[in-house]
């Protein structure tokens, strides 16, 4: 009965595998498959000048923290209005996820795309952490009170995200970068 229960347990372990190779194969071959087209469709179109603004307020173009009294000029019901809502948000979260194929393209030609990859699925992360956190004020009522700071920081790492992003693909001096300028 111990033998049976062991070859039980064992074809089952063996079968969780055979559908996470499978999966990630699956995944892989996928990615592989996208053409640059593909991905460039995939953006969903945000209002770059808007994004800019929410991000400034906090950073400089550079990235680094604004230390001045004009940090943080933008009012909650601006940055809401500036957004398009927790819906605009989810745009910004989906458009992550497209950064992070975009930098995953290149490091097909490109093996030194791999940091800034890495880098993108990170700050992936941690606007759905945002977003996550911003869905569930909205379960409980609480929206208002905390959209503006989870919504800014989300926006200033999408902001930033699109930065490595044109920066990896000028750095490689990719042909279609003017496309890919035009599309963020």
């Amino acid at each position: 009965m111990r033998n049976l229960y062991f070859v039980v347990l064992a074809v089952l372990f063996l079968a969780a595998l055979l559908a996470i190779l499978l999966r990630y194969s699956l995944r892989a071959r996928r990615a592989t498959d996208t053409t640059w087209n593909d991905l460039l469709q995939r953006l969903t179109w945000v209002d770059r000048d808007n994004i800019a603004m929410i991000a400034l307020d906090v950073v400089t173009e550079s990235g680094e923290l604004r230390q001045e009294a004009s940090r943080f000029a933008l009012e909650p019901p601006a940055i809401w209005t500036l957004l398009g809502g927790l819906e605009g948000l989810e745009v910004l979260e989906h458009n992550c996820h497209v950064l992070v194929e975009l930098a995953s393209y290149i490091q097909r030609w490109h093996p030194e795309a791999l940091v800034v990859a890495e880098q993108l699925r990170l700050n992936a992360r941690e606007i759905e952490w945002h977003v996550g956190r911003l869905k569930g004020a909205a379960e409980t009522g609480n929206l208002q009170s905390s959209f503006a700071a989870y919504a800014q920081r989300a926006t200033v790492t999408y902001y930033m995200m699109t930065r490595h992003v044109l920066e990896l693909y000028s750095q490689v001096g990719f042909p279609r970068l003017a496309d890919l300028q035009q599309a963020l």
